[in-house]
């Protein structure tokens, strides 16, 4: 046996699997949601928004009591609470309504109202942080001892002292809330600009005009043409240059207020006052970083194994996007829940029971319809209900490993919400992200399994690794960049759209091996940063990158049949929000702060690569 054959015998036999009996979907699957169970109707809905505004003088005249008794600190806290319950089913019926069609003003006028009543709770409620803060640990953990219905309040009101020497006085408070949309303003004009002022261009692709804005630019960067490709990126990207200043001026406005909020509540740093919240250690995301640089010989071997498969005489940055084979087959969404269903077997009967249950129910909006909202997301607002899906299914493998992630997510907020009470129910994004990542992986565990021809090898494998390069590498590169252009502020450099560029520049040839010949970046790819509007929502994007690492090691063992694993995974997600994310997730058996989890991803990826060259290197 050769020994490209024999690491990809290795490879499929690792995936061997214990599974549990198949649930089978026997009819077709609902495509179309049913808000009733929220509301009748809009006059329904629209007489508990005015019940919830009538309710809001109540929660206001407590101001001042909650430290009076276990009582009275437990009436101010089921007061807020249920009102956030009932707010949040309120904005949820109109949210959903309205990205069904977002054409219909109706739909839209009702969001806004809900938007305004959210404010409007959270400015009533403002006063319960710094009463709690004032009540003090000692007298907060008598309470807690004497009061048991408080129980399920405790993280919550101690996460808030933990707080404490960041939150400021009632005068302060109202400062820096008054402050912030100037200080939002730089967003809101890189908004404005990237996706409504700039006179786009227009090119010819086979003999049509193509609009190359935004959409046109992802619509066609994986033409199978190079010289498409080519045109396509460098007209793309050259427009940026004309507003590289502009761009330069806003992203630096939005870092200067960064910065500027950290000082204000007395942080080491904008990083560390980004992680607070949530008690992460910054550990977290140097680790990451690291370990992604230490990793790049692995990426790079990716990207020549990519060059071989295309047959391009350089790899080029316009060659990131085009696939390596054509996918073998589509699918209706009955097909995909049933190939998601099969491909996590290996979770054991209650969570196929559950994960069942939800796929049949009418929870789900999938058809591709005029007016929706574009993009997938998963709402778990409803607490007394159940999760809701929204996406546009278009019969892809994509669609169906999307349809995979959200309903992880589902998945998260069913089992959350069956374990914890409201208060402790909702979970953050460091956890959120890893049950969503690890039903798509296990999905392409099983796609790769599934594959018998070599163009559906190729395809599966290729799939797989290339979800590793753009949610590992790509947002650590992200990451790194954002941890960069925020420590230059914060030691008082003049960053410009210019310098903003070269460093990033720097970093996307270096992560994609410009220097050794792995692939060729042309400087005008160096104006990315200016394309990408998660960097206005500071040092998020790490936990899509911290996520996936979990989320391999989760279904490496899931997938060979670890109980004890698929055990934590369980209780992972049954933990919601009762503890800091980096606790609940090292109680799963994995520390983060660590480079454990980041050199299994790795390993994960060199072992993917082994089977695509095995497939490559044998007989066609």
């Amino acid at each position: 046996m050769s020994r490209a054959l024999a690491a990809l015998t290795a490879c499929l036999l690792a995936t061997t699997v214990v599974a549990a009996t198949p649930a089978t979907l026997s009819t077709e699957l609902p495509s179309t949601w049913q808000l009733n169970e929220m509301f009748a109707d809009p006059a329904a809905w629209e007489a508990e928004r005015q019940a919830i505004a009538a309710a809001l003088p109540g929660l206001a005249k407590l101001k001042g009591t909650l430290g009076q008794s276990p009582a009275a600190l437990r009436k101010v806290l089921d007061t807020e609470s249920d009102l956030r319950r009932r707010l949040a089913k309120l904005g949820s019926y109109a949210g959903l309504l309205a990205d069904e069609d977002m054409r219909a003003t109706d739909n839209q006028a009702r969001r806004q109202l809900a938007r305004n009543l959210s404010n409007d709770l959270q400015e009533t409620a403002a006063f319960i942080d710094v009463e709690v803060i004032a009540l003090g640990k000692t007298k907060l953990a008598a309470f807690l001892k004497r009061e048991p219905a408080l129980a399920k309040y405790r993280y919550p009101l101690e996460n808030t002292l933990r707080l404490a020497p960041h939150t400021l006085s009632q005068r302060e408070e109202a400062l820096l809330a008054a402050a912030s949309k100037p200080l939002d303003a730089a967003q809101t004009t890189y908004g404005t600009l990237a996706n409504a002022d700039i006179p786009w261009p227009t090119v010819q692709i086979r003999g049509k005009d193509v609009l190359l804005d935004q959409a046109g630019y992802v619509a066609h960067r994986d033409d199978q043409d190079p010289a498409v490709r080519k045109l396509v990126f460098e007209t793309f990207w050259s427009v940026f240059k004309t507003y590289e200043r502009t761009f330069g001026s806003t992203y630096v406005g939005n870092l200067q207020a960064t910065v500027f909020n950290a000082k204000a509540r007395q942080h080491t740093s904008s990083l560390s006052a980004a992680l607070a919240p949530f008690n992460t250690p910054e550990s977290v995301y140097r680790t990451l970083v690291a370990e992604a640089n230490a990793g790049l010989p692995t990426l790079h071997r990716y990207f020549k194994l990519s060059k071989r498969v295309l047959g391009v005489p350089t790899l080029q940055y316009s060659d990131m996007y085009v696939p390596l084979a054509k996918p073998p087959r589509s699918y209706t969404l009955t097909e995909g829940a049933q190939l998601m269903l099969d491909a996590l077997q290996p979770m054991g009967s209650d969570y196929l029971a559950d994960l069942s249950r939800a796929v049949q129910s009418p929870w789900t909006h999938a058809t591709v319809q005029r007016g929706k909202r574009s993009g997938a997301y998963m709402n778990g607002s409803v607490y007394d209900l159940h999760p809701y899906v929204l996406m546009s299914f278009n019969g892809s493998y994509d669609s169906v490993s999307t349809y995979a992630h959200e309903w992880g997510h589902g998945m998260h907020t069913i089992l959350a919400n069956r374990a914890q009470p409201y208060p402790t129910a909702r979970y953050s994004l460091l956890v959120a992200e890893i049950p969503s990542t690890a039903h798509e992986l296990l999905l392409a565990d099983h796609a790769i399994r599934l594959a018998k021809t070599r163009e559906e090898k190729i395809f599966a494998l290729s799939q797989a690794i290339d979800q590793l390069r753009g949610t590992f590498f790509r947002q650590t590169m992200f990451a790194e960049f954002e941890l960069a252009t925020h420590e230059a502020i914060e030691r008082g450099e003049a960053l410009t759209g210019e310098k903003l560029s070269q460093l990033y520049l720097n970093l996307l040839r270096r992560y994609h091996g410009h220097d050794a010949g792995v692939m060729e970046i042309d400087a005008r790819y160096g104006r990315e940063w200016a394309y990408i509007p998660h960097f206005y929502n500071d040092f998020y994007v790490f936990q899509y990158a911290t996520s996936i690492s979990a989320a391999a090691y989760f279904a490496e063992g899931i997938g060979r049949g670890d109980s004890a694993v698929r055990t934590q995974f369980v209780k992972m997600l049954e933990a919601g929000g009762s503890n800091d994310p980096y606790l609940i997730v090292k109680a799963a058996g994995l520390d983060l702060a660590t480079p454990a989890p980041y050199r299994a991803l790795i390993k994960r990826m060199d072992g993917l690569l082994d089977q695509l060259e095995a497939v490559l290197n044998s007989p066609v």
